[in-house]
Parts: C-alpha cells; structure tokens; sequence
C-alpha cells in the first residue's frame, strides 16, 4: 500500500508554508519587561572536572627514573623559551638533589617540533607511550597546550602549561589538563582599564599566530564590556613578512594615547624598538610575551617603560627563586621561569602523594589548589586554569617594576 507523502507546493501561488516565527515574536513581546531570563540547565565551570575512569587501581611499577616529559623548546637554543627551561631544569636538580621519588631520580625528557600539529604530534604521543612519562609540561604557548589537551584526552596523562594564557585551552573540558598562568580573559581586563586611564585614544598591533590572535578577542571583548571606543587602528600582521617600520607608522597615523602590542617577544621587540625610535612619546602595553626576558634582550633599552602583566608576588619564596635562579644561570629569571620552577616542584609534590599512578596522580595534583608556590598561591578553578592574582608593572632597566595605584 502506497503512503501518500506530504510535500511543499512547488508552484509560487501555492499556499505559503506554515511558520512559528510570528507566534514566538509575539510570545516574547507580550513578556513582561522585568521577566527573569530562563536559567541554564548546566553551566560550564560550576563544578570541577573529575575524572571517574578507570586507573586508579593499578599497582605501582618498578622504574629506576621517573620521567616528565617537556614538550617545548630547550637548552641554551630555546630562544623565547628559555627562561620557562632553566626554571624547569632548576627545579628538577632541587628535587632530585632532596632524594628525588624514593631515591630514584626525576628526568626532564624534552622534545618539540617548528610544527607541533605535524612532527610535534608524533614526538609527544612517543614521549607518552615508549618513553612512558608520568606527566607533560606543554611548555610556554597556546599551540602546545592545545596539542597536548587533545593528547591528553586521548591517553590520560597529567599536562601542565606553564606560560599559556589561552583561554580557549580549557573549553574542550579535559580533566588532565591544567594552566599555571590567569586566562587572556583577566589580562585583557587589566588592560582595557589601564587604558580607560592613560588614554583611550588606542591603536592595536597584533601578530596573526594563534596566542597573539586569541589574545586580541579578548581585549576587544574587555573594550566592549567597558564601553569604551573601538580602537582607532588594529592592525594584524604576518611575523614572516614583518616590516616594523611600515607597521609603526599605520599605528603612528591616527597619533594614539596608548598602543597595545601583541605578539612573541621577538616581533614584540622590533616594533616597540622602532616606535620608540620614531618618538613616539605615549603608553606601549603589552601581553605577556612582552614581561618575557626574551622581549627584554631584543628590544634593550626601547624595553623601559612598557607596561606588561606581572603574575609573581613578591616576598620571600620569590626573592629566593630568583637569587638561587641567578646563581645557576647568571641572569634574573620571568615570571615564565618561575611558573616553570613551580610546575616541576608541584608535580614532585603531587607525585610523592599519589605513587606512580596516573590517576591518582591527576586527584593529587588537584588537591593542590590553595598550596603556595614560589611565584604565588596555586588555586585551580573548575577547568583546571590557576585564578591566581596578576597586577600590571613596567619594565624599569633590568626588571619589571609593579605599578602604584588601582589595578
């Protein structure tokens, strides 16, 4: 028996298709104007990842080294990264020099590619099943804390980024995967009020790769929820085919109170240097590449007076880290190094509770929220980023100098 099929008449003076479109107009304008907007049936960050698999039964294996895998650059050639790998090296011979885990020895296992979605993929995976680490450090930016989330999903491994800022790290929702540094969200804050006070006349240079790029969304979004004017120029650039001195004068034209840069230390230090080297007299801000020591090697004496976010409290354990950090390497350490320092120093801590076992690994490392670290107290929030408290300095000759006044 044939089913008789309803279908749309084809000829245009058929009668028009039914829509609800004017009813659902209709039910909203008849809402009373103080009506109370519905609630969500869940919202993301409410309640902290748990991870609820298996795992936790496993016994402890036998090992003569405890290995953690860092997937950054490193050595003296880690360029930008070389603050966060002498921290993290730093760290490593401290714990190791206290007894290590039972008397066997914590190994720092480094490995990374130009090309972290291709080569570097691979090189992880690796570290994780024949190298057999117990946990990964995804190193200083949002490309290989993105990378290693997504392996972190997929193989159960506890990674820890100490330098990232990317917001967008933590929305996948992964349980294994945690952020030493505050979110662009809070950074961006700081920056939009600091230039609600020194000048809201604004231009914007932005280096088009993934960390700068995130990082402009959210210090538009910071503008917007502000109320404060669109910025005069926003300008995002290719860092391959940077030309600094064409780049400062797009910023220069509109002749703005204050110019935000955005981008890796390295092209950081070449536009800033020759902004300055134009005369440009007004506010330069800054993400976080630019409180790098990279940005301060580059850019020399243009670095002076840059406002940059700074996340470390001074006191005691600091003023520690940085003479012992000094001693080892010659030079003061960032706050990269010290995130760095205190990832490894946590992640020995946090070993040292839960055994050689990847999940309880995970619960112990958790449990460490409200400990304080060397650079300031650790709080995770529900997604894993640290709400740790970042305020706004300035490059002052050879060290970042906190400003005075609201923050």
């Amino acid at each position: 028996m044939d089913v008789p099929v309803a279908r749309r008449p084809a000829h245009p003076g058929g009668p028009a298709p039914v829509t609800l479109l004017p009813v659902l107009l209709a039910a909203w304008a008849a809402m009373p104007a103080d009506a109370e907007s519905p609630e969500p049936y869940h919202r993301a960050g409410d309640a902290p990842l748990v991870y609820r698999g298996p795992g936790r039964e496993r016994p402890e294996p036998r090992v003569d080294e405890i290995r953690i895998a860092w997937f950054g650059p490193a050595g003296d050639d880690a360029s930008e990264g070389l603050e966060p790998w002498r921290g993290a090296v730093l760290a490593l011979d401290e714990e190791n020099a206290a007894g290590g885990y039972q008397g066997v020895p914590f190994r720092l296992v480094p490995a990374w590619s130009g090309s972290p979605w291709t080569a570097g993929a691979a090189l992880l995976v690796r570290l994780v099943y024949r190298d057999e680490v117990w946990a990964v450090i995804a190193s200083t930016d949002g490309a290989a804390a993105h990378l290693a989330a997504q392996i972190a999903l997929k193989t159960r491994v506890l990674t820890i980024s100490p330098a990232s800022t990317d917001d967008t790290v933590h929305m996948a929702r992964v349980p294994w995967t945690f952020s030493m540094s505050p979110g662009d969200d809070r950074l961006a804050a700081l920056l939009a009020d600091s230039i609600a006070r020194v000048g809201r006349l604004l231009a914007v240079a932005a280096a088009a790769e993934h960390d700068s790029h995130a990082s402009l969304v959210s210090l538009r979004r910071a503008l917007t929820a502000r109320r404060l004017p669109a910025p005069a120029t926003v300008v995002e650039f290719s860092m391959e085919d940077l030309d600094a001195g064409t780049l400062a004068k797009r910023l220069l034209a509109p002749r703005p109170q204050s110019i935000v840069v955005l981008a890796p230390a390295g092209a950081a230090a070449r536009l800033v240097t020759d902004l300055r080297r134009r005369g440009y007299p007004g506010v330069i801000l800054g993400g976080a590449p630019l409180a790098r020591r990279a940005f301060r090697r580059a850019a020399g004496p243009a670095a002076e007076g840059v406002t940059v976010p700074v996340f470390h409290e001074v006191g005691r354990a600091w003023d520690g880290f940085v003479s012992r950090y000094e001693r080892r390497w010659g030079e003061p350490p960032d706050d990269a190094a010290g995130q760095a320092y205190d990832a490894v120093r946590l992640l020995a801590q946090a070993l040292r509770r839960a055994g050689l076992n990847r999940a309880r690994l995970l619960d112990a490392w958790r449990d460490l929220s409200s400990t304080t670290a060397t650079a300031t107290p650790v709080r995770w929030d529900a997604l894993g980023r640290n709400e740790r408290r970042v305020r706004l300095g300035a490059w002052r000759e050879d060290v970042i100098a906190p400003l005075e006044g609201p923050q």
